[in-house]
């Protein structure tokens, strides 16, 4: 008996160093998971970090909430690493593409990762290198093959008259084929031309440039160096007088015709094909390489053609030196690309084939995942947006079920968009072969545009701006997950998240908009102390709109959040991190959104946000100020802004 009582003894002993031991395995293996950015990343960390430094902990969140978590703004962003929180959406795009640029691998994203590393390049200059770094006119006449058979000539740009007649450069050099091979290489000059499916475009530049004689001549400096000064005066004046004559600024001296009478005005749907603009049209379309069976089949949609006559008119009236001054001064100025980072913006269809391959991203997050936490966050607004629908469409009145859908298939209508749109194999066929030359950013950009330029010849078009179409919801979805990559998942709500819900037009309650100007009216009449409470100060009755909004939207982004924390996957490693930050989820939405506001407009955004914040139940609950009497953020009697539909 007694060894039997030893034995089970020992048997207990040894269970628990057994279960103790993998209890410990699980954990430690829990946190390398975690540590290796399953749940969250480095920048997350960091901006943790950002938001514990920029809350000042001795200012206490009852008495003035914005002081609080404002508090410590200006010596939290001593890093030069940090990022403003207003930057960050756009800068979270652009600091991954940044990073990642080099490891694209479909040809698209190639491509521009190819053109981005050329543009960041120009005017490097080597230690070992002999050859003398060139300005960017001179760039420019040696990598464009239509500009560097001219180049000698092309070096004393800009042209003055007797340059022009003394080296007779009327039959060199033709301002009509620069213009229509610069247009066919996607810079439009002096027409715009564009196509959708079997459909060409012919529209006039609605935004031709035309600065004045000053900025022209800046503009102008690095090419007139050494010139005398009156050159560039001549010239900019030359210039302007064209350009506000193409726009219609100046009146037009009406040229006569061969039989003596004036020039006949055409029609609204046809448009008068001189030799000039017949040159034109033949040098664009063979510069495309198009067939002709391709040119005979397609549809033919001049816009606005007395506008386009006008301009062609005063084309014809002035000197082709000047013209072709023009030309190349929009050529120049349009070459300048002093932002390498618009080439990402420029070819975004590229940019998202590449993303949407998932190549670079899949390291971070499986596409799969990606889909599902998007359609997460979409699902509740949809919700919203379908019950409302269906209370004012007789379509949701006779089939309110049908409207009511409980998920809006992102997933599916993104995949369907995907396969047709960022068709990989279609975009392999379109710009292989473009023959990229090393070195050569403005050859190679050329190059690229002229193949997006004939691509969407053929590519149906897609309006990216229709919020209700596919390619919205494409693009918001890859920016969400460059997003979510970066910034805590919170933030997404605190930004993006909290302006769909302000912009949407299910918040304009007008009753609600009267009650809240009286309650917070009133407010302001009863606790408003100069010295014991300054954030009751008198609001205007914009103030209080916005407050009315603000208060609102955030309660909408707070369920929001919520509603993704009900996911325990999201819950845990939510409440994990936060934890270790001496944060919780229940308070971190308000941080999150005040620190959006931070230093901007202090009075007016402390105020909102202040106003808002001590009316919201929730704040009471995360805060305990309820439970403070005195203090301003506990207002005696609340203004209960969301009872109010």
């Amino acid at each position: 008996m007694r060894w039997k009582l030893l034995l089970t003894v020992c048997l207990v002993i040894v269970t628990k160093l057994v279960v103790g031991k993998n209890v410990k395995y699980a954990e430690a293996e829990a946190e390398s998971e975690i540590e290796s950015g399953q749940f969250f990343s480095q920048l997350y960390k960091s901006n943790l970090r950002q938001m514990v430094r920029m809350k000042n902990d001795s200012a206490d969140p009852c008495d003035d909430f914005y002081a609080h978590a404002c508090g410590n703004f200006d010596q939290s962003l001593v890093d030069e690493d940090e990022v403003p929180p207003y930057l960050y959406n756009k800068q979270d795009r652009m600091l991954f593409f940044q990073a990642q640029y080099g490891n694209f691998q479909t040809l698209p994203g190639r491509l521009i990762s190819q053109l981005y590393s050329e543009c960041r390049s120009r005017g490097e200059s080597h230690v070992l290198s002999v050859k003398p770094q060139l300005s960017h006119w001179e760039r420019l006449l040696e990598e464009i093959p239509f500009l560097r058979e001219h180049g000698e000539v092309l070096s004393a740009w800009p042209f003055l008259r007797h340059q022009w007649e003394r080296r007779q450069l009327d039959g060199r050099l033709n301002w009509i084929a620069l213009s229509a091979q610069f247009a066919a290489h996607g810079f439009p000059t002096l027409l715009h031309i564009y196509f959708a499916p079997q459909t060409i475009y012919v529209s006039p530049l609605q935004d031709l440039p035309c600065p004045s004689l000053a900025e022209f001549q800046s503009s102008m400096s690095d090419v007139l160096e050494g010139r005398h000064p009156n050159v560039g005066h001549i010239v900019a004046h030359e210039m302007r007088i064209l350009c506000r004559g193409m726009r219609g600024e100046l009146p037009l001296v009406r040229s006569l015709t061969r039989n003596g009478g004036t020039t006949p005005r055409p029609d609204q749907e046809q448009l008068l094909l001189d030799d000039n603009t017949m040159e034109y049209f033949q040098h664009f379309f063979a510069t495309l390489n198009f067939t002709e069976e391709q040119l005979e089949t397609a549809r033919k949609l001049p816009l606005d053609v007395q506008k386009i006559s006008q301009a062609w008119q005063v084309l014809r009236q002035t000197e082709p030196r000047i013209v072709y001054n023009y030309v190349l001064w929009q050529l120049k100025e349009q070459l300048l690309y002093t932002d390498c980072f618009q080439l990402a913006e420029e070819f975004e269809r590229l940019l998202h084939c590449e993303y949407w391959q998932w190549h670079v991203l899949s390291p971070q997050i499986s596409r799969e995942v990606a889909l599902a936490s998007y359609q997460l966050h979409t699902t509740r607004f949809q919700q919203r947006r379908r019950s409302t629908l269906s209370r004012r469409d007789w379509y949701g009145h006779l089939l309110p079920a049908s409207v009511e859908r409980k998920e809006l298939q992102v997933a599916r209508l993104l995949q369907s968009h995907a396969q047709a749109y960022l068709n990989i194999t279609e975009l392999n066929h379109n710009y292989r072969d473009l023959g990229f030359s090393s070195n050569a950013f403005h050859r190679n950009l050329l190059l690229l545009r002229r193949a997006q330029l004939r691509h969407s010849f053929i590519s149906p078009y897609i309006d990216e701006e229709d919020v209700n179409g596919p390619a919205y919801f494409l693009r918001h979805f890859l920016h969400f997950v460059l997003l979510s990559l970066h910034r805590p998942t919170y933030h997404y709500y605190a930004t993006q998240g909290l302006e769909l819900w302000r912009q949407s037009h299910l918040l304009l309650d007008t009753d609600g908009r009267y009650t809240a100007l009286d309650c917070l009216e009133r407010q302001s009449l009863q606790q408003y102390d100069s010295r014991l409470a300054p954030i009751y100060r008198q609001l205007s009755a914009d103030e209080i709109g916005e407050i009315f909004l603000f208060y609102r939207s955030f309660q909408a982004s707070l369920r929001d959040y919520r509603f993704w924390l009900q996911g325990e996957r999201f819950a845990f490693a939510e409440a994990f991190v936060l934890k270790y930050f001496h944060l919780d989820p229940q308070r971190v939405l308000f941080y999150a959104v005040a620190q959006q506001l931070c230093s901007r407009q202090t009075d007016i955004f402390a105020a909102q946000l202040n106003r808002g914040y001590m009316n919201m139940p929730e704040f009471q609950e995360a805060f305990k100020c309820d439970l403070k009497p005195d203090k301003p953020m506990n207002p005696p009697a609340r203004c209960m802004i969301n009872m109010c539909d």
